[in-house]
């Protein structure tokens, strides 16, 4: 469900990029689907005329990558092509550019437990380890296996990593060959932080609170869709240290889950500790990762007192009326579609799996 937002949006515009150098800004197009997402990898689609100057630049880079801008010098999504795709019929010749968003880069790499070495034997260290407030522990790992501090061979190329202010828990985070996206997302959950990459420069912010409210009476909100999904698990044995029968096994169960679904039943291996309190903190990730709550599409209304990218955005919580009950959860993805004839449409997505 989408909806047409007012004459007081956003006005977007699309950059070509190869790498971090901007080549020129994409003035014909059909159409392009940015879906950005919360704490995760966005994708984006892009259609466009073979001829066009734009799809001469993006098919000569070496690296080339889309940058949507929402205001003059502002990012909105930045990231690389991952497919190309050309139909030449009797209709004409279309390019359709698919990719993602510079989180990918993350997805790319590990987390190395002795990453400041370039090559075997990694002998120096078991695990790298880190603490400090959970938003420089997260950049910290971001930097060291992607970032200027990463070995020359595991740069990401034009990736900055400043140094966040100090938000969330003091933790101490251990690493050895995680996915790195994977670790950073599970510690930014349980800090409550947000991360991005806006072109190739990262951060780590705290997401807004409670600020939008989207409803029918307040004319924010057009129509929504309600959906609800069966859970990946809702009863998890966690195993930690120990061989055979002597293993210290901890079980973990959601009752309102068990009540709707069924019991749907998941084995956690944690036998790197013994400590309980470690083992109920795993117990309860790996429910809160696979119980998605409910979600709901919105289409929404801009209004003059409450507009996209000014009022509210992806991250935030917001507040939604339907069907006469109140929810209230973070905007988790918002889908952003784009025409050179006509006003941009959006659609957030409020709740679901985190």
């Amino acid at each position: 469900m989408v909806s047409r937002l007012g004459p007081t949006s956003t006005d977007f515009s699309l950059v070509v990029a190869d790498g971090s150098t901007w080549l020129g800004e994409i003035d014909v197009y059909e159409a392009a689907t940015i879906i950005a997402r919360f704490n995760d990898i966005s994708t984006w689609e892009l259609t466009l005329p073979t001829a066009s100057t734009a799809a001469t630049l993006f098919l000569e880079a070496a690296q080339p990558r889309l940058i949507v801008n929402s205001a003059p010098g502002v990012v909105f999504r930045s990231g690389p092509v991952v497919r190309f795709e050309r139909t030449v019929d009797v209709d004409g010749d279309m390019l359709v550019l698919s990719g993602t968003d510079d989180m990918v880069w993350l997805a790319r790499r590990l987390a190395h437990p002795d990453p400041s070495k370039p090559a075997p034997p990694y002998n120096g260290q078991a695990y790298d380890t880190r603490t400090g407030p959970s938003s420089q522990v997260i950049a910290g790992f971001v930097d060291a296996n992607a970032g200027p501090a990463a070995t020359p061979n595991r740069r990401v190329p034009g990736l900055v990593v400043p140094v966040p202010a100090p938000l969330g828990p003091v933790v101490k985070v251990s690493a050895r060959y995680q996915n790195l996206l994977e670790l950073v997302q599970r510690q930014a959950a349980r800090a409550r932080l947000g991360i991005e990459i806006r072109d190739l420069v990262f951060s780590v912010f705290q997401p807004a609170g409670p600020k939008a409210v989207f409803s029918q009476e307040l004319g924010t909100l057009a129509g929504w869709v309600e959906s609800r999904e069966s859970p990946e698990l809702n009863h998890v044995y966690v195993a930690g240290g120990g061989v055979g029968v002597n293993r210290l096994i901890r079980e973990y169960s959601d009752t309102a889950s068990l009540t709707e679904w069924g019991r749907v039943e998941a084995f956690d291996d944690r036998r790197d500790t013994t400590d309980t309190a470690e083992l109920d903190e795993a117990g309860a990730e790996a429910l809160a990762d696979g119980i998605p709550a409910p979600e709901l599409e919105l289409a929404v209304l801009d209004t003059a007192a409450q507009r996209f990218l000014v009022d509210w955005q992806l991250g935030d919580k917001a507040t939604a009326t339907v069907n006469g009950h109140v929810v209230t959860d973070v905007i988790r993805e918002v889908t952003l579609q784009l025409d050179g004839n006509a006003p941009p449409m959006v659609t957030p997505v409020i709740g679901g799996r985190p």
